[in-house]
Parts: structure tokens; sequence; C-alpha cells
């Protein structure tokens, strides 16, 4: 299963300043900003967006929160061939111990054909997804 997306935490200061970075030095291999969703977060990709820069602001003096919060916005995810083995996998992640972060189902509003299954990992709390992107029809 070859990997679909992941993302990158950068401080928010910084986040204008890295995806210059990564234009100016993969733009000729067709790497471009795809969307801004929130002012925060900014998809980017050649064909399509599979990683995905987040800009997180620290906690003042308090370390603990500001990684806790970090290793909870990094995700990553993974290509599935059909809705079925979104499905098994999801079941599979729960068996094993993970949380329930959205069903499988189809996610029209990331784009038509989309369906996906998220789950909190038991160790660290990672977001870990399995998604099909030419699921049109599924429910």
């Amino acid at each position: 299963m070859p990997l679909d997306h992941f993302s990158v935490i950068v401080p928010a200061a910084k986040l204008d300043g890295m995806v210059e970075f990564l234009i100016s030095s993969l733009g000729h291999l067709g790497f471009k900003e795809h969307m801004r969703p929130i002012p925060t977060v900014i998809g980017m990709g050649d064909a399509m967006p599979f990683l995905w820069l987040y800009g997180a602001e620290a906690a003042e003096g308090d370390v603990a929160t500001t990684q806790e919060k970090l290793i909870k916005m990094q995700h990553i995810a993974f290509t599935a061939e059909n809705a079925e083995q979104v499905r098994a996998y999801h079941a599979a992640a729960l068996k094993a111990g993970g949380t329930c972060n959205g069903a499988p189902g189809p996610r029209p509003q990331y784009h038509p054909g989309y369906y996906g299954a998220f789950v909190l990992d038991p160790v660290c709390g990672i977001n870990v997804e399995v998604v099909c992107h030419s699921c049109v029809g599924e429910a």
C-alpha cells in the first residue's frame, strides 16, 4: 500500500518561508501550492496535494503541551484500491487498540470519490488514514 499524503508541522511564523523554499527548489518538477483551506494549512504537490504543511503556534512556557499538540497534528495516509480495503483497515486498527477518528465513508468535501477512514494510533495519538480516491458511489 503506497503512501498517499502526509503532514509536516512547522512554526506558524515560518510557514510562508517554507512554502517559498519548496516551490523554488521543487517547482521545476511541477511541485506547487494547490490549496489553503485555512491560512495555517497548505496542501502542496505536483499533480495533487500530498504534502500538507501545518503552521503551529507554540504554547508559551509549556513545552509538554506544545509537544503533545504537535504530535496530535501529525497525519499520515495510505492509498487503498477500494472501499473494502478502507473498511478492513478501520476494523483492524480498532482491534489493534486504535481510537476511531472518522469511520469509513465518503468525504465529498475533499473531492468526489474520496472514501477514507481515520484512526488515532494507541501509542502517540497520530491520525492514520487509509483512503481510496476512486470510490464514487460508495456509502
